[in-house]
């Protein structure tokens, strides 16, 4: 009986594991799917937010939400076989806090919104990532 009970609590470690797992690959990859699809939509919204105040304001909601999502990312709970490449993705999200910090504030103050804010250049990086990744994938 007892060797039951601790093969079943075994058993449930290793289920887990798997969803842990499972998650963590689910999330990353629709996370690196947001960031990819904004450096798309990125330079439009850019371009809009120059002249109409309301396509400003879109854009100011969609870096804030943006900042949240990456938030909520870093906290996500990581399985061993995957840290080293959470910290990479953690290296660019501080990158990118600090772009969207900078992108907030030129916005406020009437310039161009990515101006030297490095965000392009990290997004570019991440779609590359997302690429390795991919080809990873069955």
């Amino acid at each position: 009986m007892m060797l039951f009970i601790m093969l079943l609590t075994a058993g449930c470690g290793i289920m887990d594991q798997v969803g842990q797992t499972v998650n963590f690959a689910t999330e990353t990859t629709n996370y690196l799917q947001t960031l990819t699809d904004f450096g798309q939509d990125m330079n439009g919204l850019a371009e809009q937010a120059i002249n109409d105040l309301n396509a400003r304001t879109d854009l100011k909601e969609r870096l804030t939400a943006l900042q949240e999502q990456i938030a909520q990312y870093n906290g996500l709970q990581v399985p061993d076989y995957a840290k080293e490449l959470h910290q990479s993705i953690a290296g660019y999200n501080e990158t990118l806090q600090q772009g969207i910090d900078q992108a907030l504030t030129n916005i406020e103050q009437g310039r161009a919104a990515f101006e030297s804010t490095g965000i392009p250049d990290t997004i570019a990086k991440i779609n590359e990532l997302l690429a390795q990744i991919n080809q990873l994938a069955p």
